[in-house]
């Protein structure tokens, strides 16, 4: 009889009342899919999944550990837009503790907006202004003045210092970071 009713309290009762409380009912989030799967900051990018939280807030949304907005939320879908400082890498979504990420990387598009000063000669310090910069490791972001490698100092996801090399020529400005491309609308004068 004790068996009986151990076996009744564990299987039954303890149970029915953990889901009557609402304890144990959350789910483990998964994310199937996202698209686009590259963009610059702002662009505005859809999570496909399931467990999510309809309430958009409930949900963390991060681009490879930097957090973005949630602006819209159903159980399967998730939109958010890139934020300011994000890397190319994975996308992770947390829900009630519980986090999901995707096995394939969202491409950060860098932008490039300005550079100051716009003209110097070698040795010159530029300060190259936009956004999608790996600011955590250098080596991921790189700079030619006019297709000549040129020495950085210090990068940020929205900044990069490099030096004018001693054999540029006046032209453009190209960064790349993790192999994807953007060149300046202006050149760079070398004196």
């Amino acid at each position: 009889m004790r068996r009986l009713l151990g076996f009744l309290l564990r299987c039954a009762v303890i149970p029915l009342f953990a889901v009557l409380a609402g304890c144990g009912t959350s789910s483990v989030p998964t994310i199937t899919s996202f698209s686009p799967a590259s963009g610059a900051v702002g662009t505005t990018v859809t999570i496909t999944g399931t467990g999510f939280s309809t309430t958009a807030a409930s949900n963390t949304v991060k681009f490879n550990g930097t957090a973005a907005t949630v602006t819209s939320a159903t159980s399967t879908t998730l939109v958010t837009t890139v934020p300011s400082g994000a890397t190319t890498g994975t996308i992770s979504v947390t829900v009630d503790g519980q986090t999901a990420s995707t096995t394939s990387s969202f491409t950060v598009i860098p932008t490039m907006t300005s550079f100051s000063p716009s003209s110097g000669s070698a040795g010159t310090m530029v300060t190259i202004t936009g956004t999608g910069f790996d600011g955590t490791t250098l080596s991921n972001n790189s700079v030619t003045f006019n297709g000549t490698s040129a020495t950085l100092t210090s990068a940020t996801g929205t900044n990069i210092v490099a030096t004018v090399p001693a054999s540029a020529t006046t032209g453009v400005i190209s960064v790349t970071v993790y192999g994807v491309l953007v060149s300046s609308s202006s050149s760079f004068t070398v004196n």
